[in-house]
């Protein structure tokens, strides 16, 4: 069978959708570093805690991971308000996250 029927190869659109999706993670990796850094900091938790804090409410507020980290980055340091929908759920998921630690 030749190699551009094998149903098993990626074609070339997909390959390329896919480094376009890599070289993405690569550029978002340093603002998600820096905002899990961030809570880590403020909130006394691990690593693991501040990534899945993000995660939530990445979901919750239906805005990209990068999105979340993004705003929090640029509005920590500067003492600048967090737009409401990502406020309300960093909110909304701190207070599930420290029931969840007894706190």
């Amino acid at each position: 069978m030749p190699d551009d029927l094998d149903p098993s190869r990626p074609d070339e659109a997909s390959l390329l959708d896919r480094v376009t999706q890599l070289e993405t993670a690569l550029r978002s990796r340093p603002v998600i570093e820096q905002a899990k850094g961030m809570l880590m900091l403020l909130h006394r938790c691990d690593e693991d805690r501040a990534f899945r804090v993000l995660i939530a409410v990445s979901q919750s507020s239906n805005r990209k991971l990068r999105d979340i980290a993004a705003a929090l980055v640029t509005a920590l340091p500067y003492d600048r308000p967090l737009p409401r929908d990502i406020a309300d759920a960093f909110d909304a998921e701190l207070r599930r996250a420290g029931r969840a630690l007894g706190s």
